[in-house]
């Protein structure tokens, strides 16, 4: 399953324009905590899976999401 095509497709309304990577940083995309929570919800929904506080606080970029989420549904 690819998860970043989840996360593009869940930030498309918000991206205007700008080019999602792997090594994208939510923040420099102008990707706010509430666009970001709201995502995980989604991402939560969709993958019949939960993320931890702790561990959403350490998301910086698109990879350390994939990665959590491949750790998280295996």
């Amino acid at each position: 399953m690819d998860y970043f095509d989840k996360i593009k497709e869940g930030l498309a309304d918000k991206l205007k324009g700008k080019e999602l990577t792997m090594d994208s940083e939510f923040k420099a995309l102008g990707i706010d905590s509430l666009d970001l929570v709201d995502l995980i919800f989604q991402l939560e929904e969709e993958l019949n899976t939960q993320f931890e506080d702790e561990e959403l606080m350490q998301i910086k970029t698109v990879r350390d999401l994939c990665q959590l989420i491949d750790k998280k549904v295996k």
